[in-house]
């Protein structure tokens, strides 16, 4: 009997051996490095426990990690001995201090403030092990009795390692001057930017009144542009304007250049830069009110579809997202000329979505395509219903089926992994598999599905697009506080823009524009014209 058993027991195990070397030999071995194998690493990671290593094989073939990589392998820890540069990530720095150079950093990278912590040998230790320039110039800082003063005489790339860790009364302390701010700013380092940036955005910070007596002329345009939403809410409506006309002068991304011009009209009441968003050959909400508050049409050119498509199969997998990822990598490094051969190749039906990603880097974007692919493979209830679905999945994905994300959002509507069960248990479907996403038809109706469930709570388009990127429990609890989107705001005359403009995660913030302004497109296409004045008042929602 106890043979039969381990003999059943070892054909068990042969035959799970076989299975995870077929899932390897299939997505993993041979592949070309890039996200897609990342994908399949993750999903490998996911549901198997391999070996150290497996696992130190599968890792170097990584090509950049993400939380679901990082969380799946930090699991792992509990049966495996994780990759070395994972170890010391994790490491506490007193720890870290009896290891080598590259690890020590590495701990330190990610818990600076912590090496406050440390005694005066461990200190000394510290120094002797960093070899990084900028981390040893900031960990003597940091060190140091006299920090505060140190910190005021350091260079951008030290004050903005050091000033994060520092307490909040020390942070009120510094011996800084505005001209100290813009001494720091012409450095153009991007970690000072970003602490400018915050402070900018936050209501309250040690640094907001000295930021205020400033006058920031060298930053990226993100940066400008939040010193003149500061200046506009907390500070001066003059100085709020020439921060915004340095926003536009410091960019030359349409999308960006329109935002600073029209904020230079809600402030100044202007016409005139209404008549400069006019003439913008970019569709977005801006270019959209201009056209609207003006009553003339928008100098950009859209296009609904693409002529003279074959029915016929492609030549090509549309499906299969290592074949997506080669095509694209050919794209990008063909010459017009090349370009130009290509478009046979995509022209058909299936693959529309990838004629018109061609297209657009022939016309180098001249055009906006607003497409309608997979016609009937689902049925809609209603022209608002389809209008917002596709404004979505134009957003995350330009329609391509096989698309993986470098947070392995999936498919057209890219649906995050964690959300595929759950969503395909709630809609009473069996069998789904991951990959199962590179179907446009079933993409479709489980992006639908989810719409569905945040239209029934948040109702404008506006907010079904801030939950579907940011997640519903983020958008919940962000309205819930009640200081956004208010009909009696104090600067009432710039809702619901500013409020617009306060979602703090940056990505969700201008999704919600650009998805906004897709859904008014296609709805405008579909026979139903909204306006969208009336359609932001309706967000005014305290």
């Amino acid at each position: 009997m106890i043979r039969r058993f381990l003999f059943l027991l070892v054909l068990c195990l042969c035959a799970l051996w076989a299975q995870n070397q077929a899932f390897i030999d299939a997505h993993i071995r041979d592949k070309p490095k890039g996200i897609v194998r990342d994908f399949y690493i993750w999903q490998y990671l996911h549901r198997h426990n391999p070996s150290t290593q497996e696992l130190q094989n599968l890792y170097d073939l990584l090509s950049a990690t993400n939380p679901y990589l990082r969380r799946t392998i930090a699991n792992l820890s509990k049966t495996t001995a994780l990759p070395r540069d994972v170890q010391c990530a994790n490491m506490a720095l007193k720890s870290a201090l009896q290891t080598d150079s590259a690890c020590f950093e590495r701990a330190l990278k990610g818990k600076f403030a912590s090496a406050r912590t440390l005694g005066a040998k461990e200190q000394q230790s510290a120094l002797a092990l960093t070899k990084d320039s900028t981390l040893k110039a900031a960990l003597q800082v940091l060190f140091a009795k006299n920090r505060l003063q140190l910190l005021a005489k350091s260079d951008a790339a030290v004050f903005a390692r050091v000033y994060p860790a520092l307490s909040s009364s020390e942070k009120q302390q510094i011996p800084l001057t505005p001209q100290s701010l813009q001494t720091l700013s012409a450095q153009k380092n991007n970690a000072f930017y970003q602490l400018l940036h915050s402070v900018a955005m936050a209501k309250n910070s040690p640094l907001k009144p000295l930021l205020l007596q400033s006058d920031i002329a060298t930053a990226p345009h993100s940066t400008l542009f939040a010193l003149g939403l500061s200046e506009l809410r907390f500070g001066s409506k003059q100085k709020a304007m020439t921060y915004f006309a340095r926003a536009q002068a410091a960019t030359s991304a349409a999308f960006f250049v329109d935002r600073a011009l029209f904020w230079q009209y809600l402030v100044s009441e202007d016409s005139r830069y209404l008549q400069q968003l006019l003439k913008s050959k970019h569709v977005n909400l801006f270019s959209l009110y201009a056209a609207e508050i003006l009553g003339q049409k928008p100098a950009f050119s859209i296009r609904y579809d693409v002529a003279n498509l074959s029915s016929a199969a492609p030549p090509f997998d549309p499906s299969d997202p290592y074949q997506w990822q080669e095509i694209a990598g050919a794209i990008a490094a063909a010459d017009s000329a090349r370009l130009s051969e290509m478009i046979p190749y995509f022209s058909f039906e299936r693959t529309l979505p990838h004629l018109v990603y061609l297209l657009d880097r022939i016309e180098k974007f001249q055009h906006h395509y607003f497409i309608v692919p997979y016609e009937g493979l689902i049925a809609w209830d209603n022209v608002a219903q389809k209008s917002l679905t596709l404004a979505i999945a134009k957003q995350e994905s330009l329609f391509l089926p096989a698309l993986v994300s470098r947070s392995f959002a999936l498919g057209l509507m890219q649906i995050m992994p964690a959300n595929i069960e759950p969503f395909a248990k709630e809609m009473g479907l069996a069998n789904i598999a991951y990959d199962s996403l590179f179907d446009p038809a079933l993409a479709l109706q489980m992006g639908r599905f989810f719409l569905g469930k945040l239209e029934r709570e948040y109702r404008h388009p506006l907010f079904v697009a801030y939950a579907y990127n940011g997640g519903p429990t983020f958008l919940r609890k962000l309205l819930a506080k009640g200081e956004l989107f208010r009909k009696n705001a104090d600067n009432a005359a710039l809702e619901p823009w500013l409020s617009m403009e306060l979602i703090p995660y940056e990505e969700t913030r201008f999704y919600g524009m650009r998805v906004l302004a897709n859904y008014l497109v296609y709805q405008q296409h579909f026979g139903q014209k909204t306006s969208l004045r009336n359609l932001l008042r309706e967000s005014l929602v305290y």
